[in-house]
């Protein structure tokens, strides 16, 4: 007959090295904190079933619990691998307090699923879209340098105007993050970084699952990423078919630089070190300039379509000329793009200034502040410019034009 002492006694011990509370052992378990409190009491055994569970959550052995503590029993735990289970699981449980209140999100916890559901209601075909996200090329230098709060915005924005370039609003995020020994005040500042990011463009932030992997990563070290879903009526995805000849191209502007042209920024801070502290202009300095996070335009984009103002999307990733950017431009026509009408922002200028690249490498390289590009309506053109101006900047760049000369070319300089 099992000696429920010894059975009490071994699941409480091993509960202790591993750092973890009865309630969130009973978390992983699916059980209640009063069902693993009873057991190590000795006030009543687990099933066999669980016995095996608890085992697999404990990283021990089913023989092990069964039996008891040996004096002579050897034990490498987390904190020998240079990870604080304890303060993890702290830490999981603060983030996991971030998560949204709505009725739209039914659970989200840690690694179990994410239960939610989005209003279909009017739609006659439901389609439902969904992304997978990471920072890119400047996500280093966010860790190594303390962006984490900006890093976190920026990985927001990117996965909703991914979306959203489809017409596509983005309902649920949830974001992870694999890291090292890392300060639970850091992760739960990331994660807060990212609720407020998901809110304020109304999005359903679903928490942040955070995996320890001191073994891998220093103190300190990080690689995040997201996914995002949403759902849209089949009939209203933007997909560039009604884009005209004469619609007027408006250009949003954005703040810091994209992911894409991190690696020109690299080169120039390797060749050029000095400019790492230096200052764009008598307030703000060249580095925090360049990981201000890019704007998200969930909610100047849903302005426009409730007014059915427009006929195209583009995202612009490291030059408003990359013809990639153009991908749903119809066959024959182009984005005829004048750069004067744009004012330089003072970061584009300092670069430019720096005289490490011809005008048109620069502009093959950097977007100039221009983060998204609208085709609306010529007639429309007003209309469309006082919504934008309410949620962001934006400027006049031009027109969809023929080109016969080039019809598949899809974005010329004029």
């Amino acid at each position: 007959m099992l000696d429920r002492e010894k059975v009490a006694k071994a699941i409480a011990e091993q509960r202790r090295i591993k750092g973890m509370t009865q309630k969130q052992l009973a978390d992983i378990l699916n059980v209640s904190f009063q069902a693993v409190s009873r057991w190590e009491q000795g006030l009543s055994l687990p099933s066999v079933d669980m016995i095996y569970d608890i085992a697999q959550s404990l990283e021990t052995t089913v023989d092990y619990l069964l039996n008891g503590l040996s004096e002579e029993r050897k034990v490498i735990s987390y904190m020998d691998t240079g990870l604080n289970i304890k303060k993890l699981y702290m830490a999981k449980e603060r983030i996991s307090s971030l998560v949204t209140r709505d009725d739209q999100l039914l659970y989200a916890k840690y690694t179990i699923p994410v239960f939610f559901r989005l209003d279909t209601s009017g739609m006659e075909e439901p389609v439902w879209v969904t992304a997978n996200h990471v920072p890119g090329s400047k996500e280093r230098f966010a860790m190594e340098n303390g962006y984490d709060r900006e890093i976190c915005m920026d990985l927001v924005s990117s996965a909703a105007n991914n979306l959203i370039r489809f017409g596509v609003k983005p309902g649920i995020f949830q974001a992870n993050i694999v890291c090292g020994s890392n300060d639970s005040g850091q992760l739960i500042f990331m994660g807060e970084a990212l609720k407020e990011a998901c809110e304020s463009s109304g999005i359903v932030f679903a928490g942040m699952e955070v995996s320890g992997q001191a073994v891998n990563y220093h103190t300190g070290e990080y690689r995040i990423g997201a996914s995002v879903i949403g759902v849209a009526d089949r009939k209203e995805i933007i997909t560039g078919d009604r884009i005209t000849e004469g619609d007027v191209l408006i250009g949003l502007h954005t703040e810091g630089v994209s992911s894409i042209s991190y690696p020109f920024v690299k080169v120039i801070l390797d060749r050029r070190p000095d400019t790492v502290y230096a200052k764009i202009d008598e307030q703000n300095l060249f580095m925090d300039e360049l990981m201000k996070p890019n704007a998200c335009y969930v909610n100047v984009v849903n302005a426009l379509k409730e007014q059915n103002l427009i006929h195209g999307i583009f995202t612009i990733g490291n030059s408003l000329f990359n013809r990639q950017c153009y991908s749903t431009m119809p066959k024959g026509l182009g984005a005829h793009i004048s750069v004067s009408q744009i004012p330089v922002p003072p970061l584009f200028q300092y670069i430019y200034d720096l005289n490490m690249m011809d005008w048109e490498c620069f502009l093959r390289d950097f977007s100039l502040g221009i983060g998204m590009v609208l085709a609306v309506p010529a007639e429309q053109y007003d209309r469309a410019a006082e919504i934008i101006g309410k949620y962001h900047q934006c400027y006049r760049l031009g027109t969809v034009r023929k080109d016969d000369e080039h019809p598949d070319a899809r974005v010329w300089l004029v």
